[in-house]
């Protein structure tokens, strides 16, 4: 069985030091192409709810007016799903 000398344990440790320096430079240049993917993507998106926001706007207006009317149509209803709505937001925040 052969035992390692000194001088093959150095060059053993140099050449896991440029192992991990070069996986390190790789993990490093794939870390900041995902970050420029996300920042692309996170750009692309509030382009596209930039240029939608008008319409979006319209329908969450028409939805808050049936939402009105329909409480105002049905007061006891309303009342009774706020209530569990309430119970709901309360129950989920005790945990």
């Amino acid at each position: 069985m052969h035992t390692p000398t000194q001088a093959e344990i150095e060059d053993q440790i140099a050449a896991l030091r440029n192992e991990v320096a070069s996986l390190t430079k790789s993990l490093s240049k794939t870390g900041a192409s995902a970050f420029n993917t996300i920042e692309d993507r996170a750009s692309d998106l509030y382009g596209y709810v930039q240029d939608r926001s008008p319409e979006v706007v319209r329908e969450l207006r028409k939805q808050a007016r049936y939402i009105e009317n329909s409480a105002r149509e049905n007061p006891v209803a309303s009342i009774a799903l706020a209530a569990v709505a309430l119970l709901v937001i309360g129950a989920i925040a005790r945990r």
